[in-house]
């Protein structure tokens, strides 16, 4: 693969996700350590500026995902590159936002995103890979179904309303408010484990 070919316009998406993700751990962080102690709002309705930003930034690299997929599509600029670091790029910017918030979030209830999604979701992902592995050494491809995909949307979407909402500051959030915010991501655990299901369904017999 020549240089022109590294260097096209869906790879360059795909070096912008890897190098924001950096970026938003460390808003995060910043966040969970209260290094930030900038609010924008209200004492009734407020949000730190670190985790505003992260948010932001969060929803621009996930955009990135999709948008670098339909151009190489589009144009023909498939590669290896952007074959082996997409993936990667994907899979850095979703777990290690996951981690985060499942870890040590600061909000008034703990940790605004359960331990258990976070588990369930990662470790899907493993599952899959692992799967992934055997059949590429078997030259075998099998792609994403739309369940996958599914998961794939209401997890972005579920942890980019996380990032907003678990620094907002309201009088008092009760119990069901949280599980409103979290719909999501349940949503998401859901499309995972049928999705990881249906995959191995789909490939046991060249597994076995």
């Amino acid at each position: 693969m020549n240089q022109k070919q590294k260097l096209n316009l869906p790879n360059i998406l795909t070096l912008v996700r890897l190098l924001l993700v950096p970026v938003v751990g460390i808003l995060v962080i910043a966040n969970i350590y209260g290094w930030d102690k900038t609010a924008i709002g209200n004492q009734i309705f407020s949000i730190s500026a670190t985790m505003l930003s992260a948010g932001i930034i969060f929803i621009i690299a996930s955009f990135t995902d999709y948008l670098d997929g339909y151009l190489a599509r589009k144009n023909n600029q498939v590669t290896e590159f952007g074959k082996f670091f997409d993936p990667i790029a994907d899979k850095l910017l979703v777990n290690s936002t996951l981690i985060l918030f499942a870890a040590n979030f600061s909000s008034s209830s703990g940790s605004i995103l359960p331990v258990w999604i976070t588990l369930v979701l990662i470790l899907r992902d493993i599952f899959v890979d692992f799967i992934r592995m055997i059949l590429s050494s078997k030259k075998i491809t099998l792609s994403a179904g739309t369940f996958g995909k599914l998961k794939t949307v209401f997890q972005m979407a579920g942890l980019s309303i996380l990032f907003f909402a678990s620094s907002i500051t309201f009088i008092e959030i009760k119990v069901w408010q949280e599980q409103l915010i979290l719909l999501p991501m349940y949503i998401a655990v859901a499309f995972s484990l049928y999705s990881g299901l249906d995959y191995f369904l789909k490939a046991r017999k060249d597994l076995f």
